[in-house]
């Protein structure tokens, strides 16, 4: 079971964060090729009380793609869904802290920045996020 500090601790020594204000990391993974993705990692309160790890990574700008396409592609990941913020097309998925082991959060970190990368690279071609 892991709390914040220690989910931070587990990021810290496996990746190199790019970024880190109070509560959310965000850092950058390798995919397929020579191309990256960036993840961002914040703590959140679920409708639960109970402290999460919300875990996202952007697609691209929403007035650039075609979300339909974007929600049915979306459609064929286990787990996570498609989300909009700040004009971005986010993928997301989320796992409860004190629930899961730090080794959990890696497979939740991959997932994530694996969907996000082949949806961005289906839909634009590009390697931007």
């Amino acid at each position: 079971m892991a709390d914040w500090d220690d989910l931070l601790s587990f990021v810290r020594v496996r990746y190199e964060i790019t970024r880190q204000r109070d509560g959310e990391l965000l850092f950058r993974l390798p995919t397929t090729g020579d191309r990256t993705q960036t993840v961002a990692v914040r703590r959140v309160t679920g409708e639960d009380g109970h402290p999460w790890a919300q875990i996202t990574s952007a697609v691209g700008r929403v007035e650039r793609l075609d979300l339909t396409r974007t929600l049915e592609l979306a459609a064929t990941s286990v787990t996570g869904g498609v989300v909009v913020s700040d004009g971005l097309v986010l993928f997301r998925h989320a796992v409860p802290l004190l629930d899961t082991a730090l080794d959990g959060f890696d497979r939740s970190f991959r997932l994530v920045v694996d969907v996000a990368d082949r949806l961005e690279h289906e839909l634009t071609g590009a390697d931007e996020h």
